[in-house]
Parts: structure tokens; C-alpha cells; sequence
């Protein structure tokens, strides 16, 4: 405990290094980013978390119709830079 209250006088301090998760992009998100330049600059500029949202909104989806009607809803979400989830977020 002395060398605890020594290193605070000191100040000496212990910073935990934060590796944020890598965004992994679905194949089909992919493909629709070859075919609309918009919706990729709107995906580049969201935050890593709001990334990550959209990813795993398609990727937890079961049929290939169902994933490209979800890229089709959340399309328009991504260009105007709102998150998945922005709704719900201040309510």
C-alpha cells in the first residue's frame, strides 16, 4: 500500500492499452459499396461503433434476400451519417 501511495506522489500511473475491435465489412456490403460510391464515403464516415452495428445487422441475417433488403433499408441511414440504433440512443 506504501508503494502504491509513494507511486501516486510520484506520479506514476499504469494506462491500460484500448485496441478497439477491427470492423469486419460482409461481402454483400462490400459489393454494394463497388456499385454506390456515396454509401461507402457515408460507411467511412461513421464511427467504428456505428460500423460495427450495420455489420452485424446484416450479417446476422440468415437468407441472401434478407441481406440485401437490409443493405436497401439502412442505405439512405448510412448517407445521412444516422447509426442503427441512433432512435433509441437519448430517448
Amino acid at each position: 500500500v506504501k508503494e502504491a501511495i509513494d507511486n501516486q506522489k510520484l506520479g506514476k500511473e499504469i494506462k491500460p492499452d484500448r485496441k478497439g475491435k477491427a470492423v469486419e465489412i460482409p461481402n454483400e456490403l462490400q459489393a454494394a459499396f463497388k456499385t454506390n460510391s456515396e454509401l461507402s464515403n457515408g460507411f467511412k464516415a461513421l464511427t467504428p461503433g456505428k460500423q460495427r452495428e450495420y455489420c452485424e445487422h446484416i450479417v446476422s441475417a440468415k437468407r441472401e434476400t434478407t441481406k440485401q433488403s437490409r443493405i436497401e433499408k439502412i442505405t439512405p441511414m448510412i448517407i445521412n451519417g444516422i447509426g442503427l440504433h441512433d432512435k433509441y440512443k437519448n430517448c
